[in-house]
């Protein structure tokens, strides 16, 4: 029998619980230990998680496992999965890959000189009715794509007393809204359709110039402020409007918000074609709608006896049972693992998740935007490439 892969998990937050409960349904792929930032935490999230060992170090880590899962802060993030190739490591990141996008060109490029399988959790890919949307443009009997556009908006930062590392540019980098969450829309559209965006005209903006930091502890994820603390200055943005047009001419707009009360994870994609349109909508993630002008419109909904090939193997219920986020986590990491396992075969294979260059693009388009706001002009992404490619 094939010994498991040996899955270490560095980091002990939100990131970290959701790969873990994704890992238990992954076939040959086991959780052997954790490693958080102080021993402390370390003990703590191994007995939380039940995980057999708690790692002293990243190098006692990096010696007992075959895979990473890289669940740290955004400034830990280059640290460890640069040291996890230098083992010979295969390692799967949380986003961003890097603090900007001159670390993140830096891995892709490391990345490129290795033979371990690397890439990135941008997990939306990985929704059936995401993969069926990107089946059915393939297929091109709708016409060319003439108009994308969306939204991604969230409310946990609606309050000023609301506080999580995020809010430090020197943990999360120059942009929050769009680095944290605007990313996953990025790339989702260029999966999506195929098509890079290529330039942007951006605006971003704050809520909230100033925040209440509590005064001791470190907020979980999405929990809500306490109503007390130090007044702290915040600079990075609530907020982003995005123009953008792409590699085909394509035009776009996004909208990205942490500050949009009602909206839990409201990442919508729109997708306008010559004979239809297409819509997403991941807090109704089991449901992709599809317009016509001269006809009815319908609703495709996630049964995989209904769904392409593609799209149908990401669906493990039949109809009518819902799936949802940690479901699409569980697909992303089949396709890592799936991809971890034709190395060593030797087998052919074409993996769906985001490469590094994939997610090294996407924090050029991040820096982009904010370019854009900073010069009030539209700014071509590839400059930025090139930029950080020097």
């Amino acid at each position: 029998m094939t010994r498991p892969r040996r899955v270490g998990i560095v980091g002990t937050g939100f990131a970290a619980a959701a790969h873990l409960d994704a890992l238990s349904r992954i076939p040959g792929a086991e959780a052997v230990g954790v490693l958080g930032s102080a021993l402390s935490r370390t003990r703590a999230a191994a007995e939380r998680f039940s995980v057999g060992r708690a790692f002293g170090s990243l190098e006692e880590l990096l010696d007992g496992v075959d895979v990473v899962h890289n669940c740290t802060p955004n400034d830990v993030h280059a640290e460890v999965t640069l040291a996890a190739l230098e083992a010979g490591v295969h390692v799967l990141s949380e986003k961003p890959l890097g603090i900007d996008a001159a670390a993140a060109a830096r891995l892709a490029a490391a990345a490129a000189s290795t033979n371990v399988v690397t890439g990135v959790c941008f997990v939306y890919r990985h929704f059936p009715l995401v993969q069926q949307m990107r089946a059915l443009l393939d297929e091109g009997t709708n016409g060319p794509i003439h108009l994308v556009h969306g939204a991604y908006l969230q409310d946990w930062l609606l309050r000023p007393d609301d506080w999580n590392w995020r809010l430090e540019s020197t943990r999360a980098g120059a942009s929050r809204a769009m680095g944290d969450i605007g990313s996953h829309w990025i790339d989702l559209v260029q999966h999506v359709t195929g098509d890079l965006v290529t330039w942007v005209c951006a605006e971003v903006g704050r809520a909230h110039d100033m925040r209440l930091r509590p005064p001791e502890g470190e907020p979980e994820t999405f929990a809500s402020g306490g109503g007390d603390g130090q007044l702290t200055a915040v600079d990075t943005e609530d907020m982003a409007l995005v123009l953008f047009r792409t590699a085909s001419g394509v035009r776009g707009s996004v909208t990205v918000s942490q500050v949009s009360a009602g909206w839990k994870n409201h990442l919508v994609l729109e997708v306008d074609a010559a004979e239809a349109s297409f819509v997403w909508d991941q807090e109704e993630p089991n449901r992709l709608r599809i317009g016509r002008r001269d006809r009815a419109n319908r609703d495709v909904l996630r049964d995989p006896s209904l769904l392409a090939p593609a799209a149908a193997r990401l669906a493990h219920f039949p109809g009518g049972h819902q799936e949802g986020w940690p479901d699409a986590l569980r697909n992303l990491f089949e396709d890592f693992y799936a991809a971890v396992d034709a190395g060593t075969t030797g087998a052919q294979y074409a993996p769906t998740f985001a490469s590094f260059s994939d997610a090294a693009r996407v924090q050029a388009v991040v820096e982009a935007v904010l370019r854009s706001d900073a010069t009030g002009v539209w700014v071509d992404v590839d400059d930025i490439v090139k930029e950080v490619s020097m």
